[in-house]
């Protein structure tokens, strides 16, 4: 999206926006995030929820006041619609028609999965802390004689004391002649941990093993290439990394695989037909799906969230650039790793930048003091399993993450324990 254009937006909305240039930091861009402006509050929780922008406040404002005002705003939303999906595809590098645009990642993940064709005894292989709305997925095929199999790594990491990355090695002990699919996320919520996703594809998809990928830690944070992962399958919402409202999400499906297998969607109306009369009418012929991932829409996406996206999108592709944005979290990261490495904090998770998200940092604190300590400095993170979650957004900047160190360093100083 043009800078002009940018401006014009938000200029509505009583904003403006910095021209870029090619040595433009990230940072410039923080103002369009008010809640930074606020001096009591450090958000560090975008891998939760980042605050919104301006961007999507003026894209939001504007949908409304066409819905208001205009009589029949409908086509021109559904016309966003299509041109931020094709904004996805470009930035996950793939055609447009292997994008389903879908309510949420959970939708998104059980709308392919629930299309998989196997014989009673076949088998998943899935890592024991992935997501639930993953795992769960997948869970609900055992009545039907599917066998979950679930990677130990909980356990591995307990004994040798390291949260790592997964690979193909670490799946191969579980996997044979019987498995039909790998589920995983791309980057792990609770640690950060960063999978080799295209290592394990290039493994087992020659095999016939489908791979299923949920990226959404990963989208608004990095850069990604499906083709080049070569997954059966992805999904993602777009209310993390890309600052959407709730309620969309994409569902990408290699079209190979749409080809091989012909799988009928788990949930069928109109969208999904490609025979479908234009009257609306519906007669006995036999149903015949669009040949693409199209198959798998409901066809009433939020287009609100639509307008919204797109919106942001354009922003984050075409101004901040997402290997920009993904250089200036690595950097918060690596400030923050510093700063804790002198208050004497851990962080949990890989420390090779290839194995570990850019945004996502997991701080080796566990005593419940830790939390209220937070929270009472205006430090906004989230507690796990493995520890205090830190993640990163664009608008957060070197400040943010000193302030941090220092609300650590005073946590320490008063006696609260580094555990």
């Amino acid at each position: 999206m043009a800078s002009s254009k940018i401006d014009d937006n938000l200029a509505r909305n009583g904003s403006t926006l910095t021209k870029p240039t090619s040595a433009t930091p990230i940072t410039a861009y923080r103002h369009l995030v008010p809640l930074t402006s606020q001096p009591n509050i450090t958000y560090l929780n975008a891998s939760f929820a980042p605050p919104s922008n301006l961007l999507v406040h003026s894209a939001v404002a504007k949908f409304n006041n066409d819905a208001l005002h205009n009589p029949s705003p409908k086509a021109t939303w559904q016309a966003t619609a299509e041109a931020l999906r094709c904004l996805l595809a470009r930035y996950i590098n793939t055609e447009s028609s292997a994008i389903a645009l879908t309510r949420d990642t959970t939708e998104g993940l059980n709308s392919f999965i629930r299309g998989l064709k196997f014989k009673p005894g076949d088998n998943v292989v899935l890592l024991d802390s992935e997501h639930p709305n993953h795992a769960y997925a997948w869970m609900a095929l055992r009545s039907s004689g599917l066998q979950v199999r679930q990677v130990p790594t909980i356990v591995e990491a307990q004994k040798s004391g390291k949260v790592v990355a997964a690979n193909a090695n670490t799946l191969a002990p579980y996997v044979d002649e019987r498995t039909i699919a790998i589920g995983l996320s791309s980057i792990m919520f609770h640690s950060g941990q960063w999978n080799d996703v295209q290592g394990i594809c290039d493994t087992y998809r020659p095999r016939g093993i489908h791979v299923v990928a949920d990226l959404t830690q990963q989208v608004g944070f990095a850069r990604i290439d499906v083709t080049k992962l070569n997954v059966s399958s992805a999904a993602f919402s777009l209310h993390k990394g890309l600052n959407t409202p709730t309620g969309l999400a994409c569902l990408y499906v290699n079209p190979d695989v749409i080809c091989h297998l012909d799988p009928a969607p788990p949930v069928v109306g109109y969208g999904a037909v490609s025979n479908a009369r234009a009257d609306l009418l519906v007669t006995a012929d036999e149903i015949v799906y669009h040949p693409s991932a199209r198959r798998y829409e409901h066809l009433n996406a939020s287009l609100v969230a639509c307008v919204a996206s797109k919106a942001y999108l354009e922003f984050y592709l075409d101004t901040m650039g997402p290997q920009n944005v993904e250089v200036h979290l690595y950097g918060l990261g690596d400030a923050l790793r510093a700063g804790c490495k002198q208050v004497g904090v851990k962080i949990v998770g890989p420390e090779k930048k290839e194995e570990h998200a850019p945004h996502l940092y997991i701080l080796d604190l566990h005593d419940s003091r830790w939390m209220e300590h937070l929270k009472t400095s205006g430090i906004y993170v989230t507690p796990y399993r493995l520890g205090i979650r830190v993640s990163f957004g664009f608008y957060n900047n070197l400040a943010d993450v000193e302030r941090l160190v220092n609300v650590l360093r005073e946590g320490v100083e008063n006696g609260i324990p580094l555990q």
